[in-house]
């Protein structure tokens, strides 16, 4: 059951009412969502300031970073095995899907393992990605690599992705949240407690 469970209209705030219809209207629907007020966001109203603002930065993420839509998606699904966010994999799984990143890359992710049959550019990300969340950092090296390759920009917009979805999974995991009903049901990817 929900730690946070969704606040009746009229129970809200003036600022918890603003923010929701602010975000309702923004939030777009995907492969993955209905849009609105839904998942990590149900907590969130809860402190409608930091809801407010990480919805501008996460329309940011997914639709204005310099990445294609298959490597955000690969980005957030590592994110998402990084901090054990069951709902959120599952979610960006599919939207991976719909994208073009292979079963067999989103199954070894869940796994955590390498996956084996990656394109360049999928395997950079990887790297970059599983890089920072098992040291805090890239090496010079990697980084360089990254540069050549996407722009000294597109690391900014990664690495800020990666933590913008970090946020949105730990929410999920802390609050407990319901999945939204056409997916209740849904199987994880993989155990938690994380090994």
């Amino acid at each position: 059951m929900t730690r946070y469970p969704p606040i009746p209209p009229e129970d809200m705030s003036w600022e918890q009412k603003r923010v929701v219809r602010a975000v309702s209207e923004r939030r777009k629907p995907s492969v993955s969502s209905k849009g609105g007020v839904s998942g990590p966001f149900v907590p969130l109203v809860y402190v409608p300031g930091i809801l407010d603002r990480l919805q501008y930065l996460g329309e940011y993420c997914r639709f204005n970073t310099s990445f294609s839509a298959k490597l955000r998606e690969l980005a957030i699904i590592i994110t998402a095995r990084h901090v054990a966010a069951q709902l959120e994999f599952h979610v960006h799984a599919m939207e991976a899907r719909e994208f073009g990143l292979s079963q067999e890359v989103i199954d070894a992710i869940a796994e955590q393992r390498e996956p084996q049959t990656m394109a360049d550019d999928e395997a950079l990300v990887y790297r970059f990605c599983t890089s920072l969340y098992a040291q805090g950092t890239v090496s010079d090296e990697l980084f360089k690599e990254f540069e050549a390759a996407f722009g000294k920009a597109a690391a900014i917009d990664l690495v800020v992705t990666c933590g913008y979805y970090a946020t949105l999974g730990m929410v999920l995991n802390v609050s407990q949240a319901e999945p939204p009903d056409f997916l209740k049901g849904f199987v994880s990817a993989f155990p938690v407690p994380n090994d």
